[in-house]
C-alpha cells in the first residue's frame, strides 16, 4: 500500500465487536495520523459519544445488543457535528439504502479496500467539519436575531418577504426614514451587509 496523505487532525472512533477489524482500523488510521478510539459495542459508545466535537465513526452493522442502525439513529437524532461510516460483512441493499435514509455518510462492506476507506475516511472528516461549523454559525445567528426589538423583528420578517422600505413602512405605519432606521439596526445585529445574505442566512440557519 502506498504511503496515506495525513488526514484532518480530528479524532475517529471504531465500533466493531470483532478485536481484530478494530485493531486493523486502527492501523490503518494511524498510517495516515489519525487518533482512533475503540468500542466493541454501541453501548459502550453511546455511553462516551462526543456532543459537540465533529468526529467520524466507522460503525460495523451487526453487533450484539444495540444494532449499529439503532445506534446510527440515536447519533443523527442528537448530533449535527458526526460523520458515520457504516461497515459491515453481511452487506445488501435494502440496509445500505436504510443506513443513507437514516443519515450515515457511506456505507461500505468487508474486507474493505484500505485506500478507499482512508479516502472515505477523509471525506467524511472534512463534513464534520463542515457541519460542526455551520451549527456554530447558526447558533451565533439566532443569538443576534433574538436581540432584536419587536418592531424589529416584525421588519426582519417582512425584509425575508423583500419588501422594499417604502413597502415596510406602509405595512408598518410608519414614516420611510423611520423604516429604513429599523431595516438598518437589523442588518447591524444581524451582521449581515445585504438583503440577499440576509435571506441566505435566515433560510440556512432557521431555528
Amino acid at each position: 500500500m502506498t504511503p496515506a496523505t495525513p488526514l484532518a487532525r480530528r479524532r475517529v472512533f471504531i465500533v466493531d465487536d470483532e478485536a481484530e477489524i478494530r485493531d486493523a482500523l486502527t492501523l490503518l488510521l494511524a498510517t495516515a495520523g489519525v487518533d482512533t478510539e475503540e468500542y466493541a459495542s454501541a453501548e459502550g459508545f453511546w455511553e462516551n459519544a462526543p456532543h459537540d466535537e465533529p468526529y467520524c465513526l466507522v460503525l460495523d452493522h451487526r453487533l450484539p445488543g444495540m444494532s449499529g442502525l439503532e445506534l446510527l439513529a440515536r447519533i443523527i437524532e442528537r448530533s449535527k457535528n458526526a460523520a458515520v461510516v457504516m461497515m459491515t460483512g453481511h452487506g445488501d441493499i435494502p440496509t445500505a439504502v436504510r443506513a443513507m435514509k437514516l443519515g450515515a455518510y457511506h456505507f461500505t462492506e468487508k474486507p474493505f479496500d484500505a485506500e478507499a476507506l482512508l479516502s472515505v475516511v477523509e471525506d467524511a472528516l472534512a463534513s464534520a467539519e463542515r457541519q460542526s461549523v455551520d451549527g456554530l454559525e447558526a447558533v451565533r445567528f439566532n443569538e443576534r436575531r433574538a436581540t432584536l426589538t419587536e418592531r424589529e423583528a416584525e421588519v426582519f420578517e417582512l425584509l425575508l418577504q423583500g419588501c422594499p422600505s417604502k413597502t415596510v413602512a406602509a405595512k408598518l405605519d410608519v414614516t420611510v426614514r423611520t423604516a429604513e432606521h429599523h431595516r438598518a439596526a437589523v442588518m447591524r445585529k444581524l451582521e449581515v451587509k445585504s438583503i440577499a445574505e440576509l435571506m441566505r442566512r435566515a433560510l440556512s440557519h432557521k431555528s
